[in-house]
């Protein structure tokens, strides 16, 4: 192993080796977080879902003045596997 290439690899391993102590030295950001919801935004969450949503009667609604023309049958699957963009759950 000659000069420069022992100086060469010393080089960036002193650079290596500072730039990893400089990662784990710097405090973690914490951009994102999960958190407990507070009980007002899960009764929320859960009371969408419910037998009685007006907001998945609308979209039943609008997919079926969308799908105008088309069979019975091809509507009624269309709205078995539609979900709510909300909560994911099926719409029908």
């Amino acid at each position: 192993m000659n000069a420069l290439s022992r100086r060469r690899f010393l080089m960036s391993a002193t650079f290596i080796g500072g730039a990893g102590l400089a990662m784990f030295a710097a405090p973690r950001a914490f951009a994102l977080s999960l958190e407990q919801g507070n009980a007002d935004a899960e009764s929320l969450y859960f009371g969408h879902c419910s037998a009685n949503n007006q907001y998945h009667a609308e979209l039943v609604a609008e997919l079926t003045a969308k799908l105008q023309g088309h069979t019975q049958a091809e509507i009624e699957a269309a709205l078995v596997a539609a979900r709510c963009p909300i909560c994911g759950c099926p719409i029908a």
